[in-house]
């Protein structure tokens, strides 16, 4: 048993031996030389010889005066001023609306009154209170209708009835008379104000109302 164990140590001890004569003998079993040789020199290459130019960085002073100016570690210590804004193109001004308006029509009521204008080649309505362009319609007074801007200033502007022929009165159903009081031409071709034409309008209709609620006869 005891030489039975043995015998794998030996056969590993030759192995190991058989490497070591591996690597110190050659095909001859001579002794490989072991001395050491140096490398060959290498040339080296042609752009490892330049010199670069090192230039030292600038330093901006300007960084040490806000430094100087705003010490670190102060309490006081604040950002830098923002830059000055820059100056602002000259912006287009918006036209005044009222430099050609025209008043076309008034709109009376309690807190819903307005005016329909003519400016800019466009009809507008304005209620009051409502702004147009710069102004804003502050009231209405009669035929005219006052405008009040945001410095301060008041305009006032009048509707102005166009005077008209005869014939296109007919058409229209409107006439106006020296004194500038628009009338209506009814049906009947009589020619009434507009308080006559609203009050005939109404008894017309009671009228009709009161036909109405006539028991038909039995």
């Amino acid at each position: 048993m005891r030489f039975k164990s043995w015998l794998p140590m030996l056969f590993l001890d030759l192995a190991l031996l058989g490497c070591l004569a591996a690597l110190w003998l050659d095909e001859d079993y001579d002794v490989k030389s072991v001395q050491w040789r140096a490398p060959a020199a290498v040339v080296p290459s042609a752009d490892s010889l330049l010199m670069f130019k090192v230039v030292p960085p600038q330093n901006d002073l300007v960084q040490f005066n806000s430094t100087s100016e705003r010490p670190l570690f102060w309490a006081s210590r604040r950002p830098p001023p923002p830059p000055p804004p820059e100056p602002k193109k000259g912006e287009e001004k918006e036209p005044d609306p009222l430099a050609d308006i025209r008043l076309v029509g008034l709109i009376d009521g309690v807190g819903r009154g307005g005016v329909i204008a003519l400016t800019g080649g466009k009809f507008r309505r304005v209620g009051l209170g409502e702004p147009l362009g710069g102004w804003v319609l502050e009231g209405i007074e009669g035929f005219s209708a006052r405008f009040k801007s945001a410095s301060g200033d008041v305009r006032t502007l009048v509707l102005k009835h166009a005077a008209q022929g005869s014939s296109s009165l007919a058409v229209q159903g409107v006439a106006a008379v020296a004194d500038g009081m628009p009338r209506i031409v009814g049906n009947d071709g009589k020619s009434r104000t507009v308080e006559e034409a609203i009050a005939d309008r109404r008894a017309r209709k009671a009228a009709l109302l009161s036909r109405g609620n006539k028991r038909p006869p039995q």
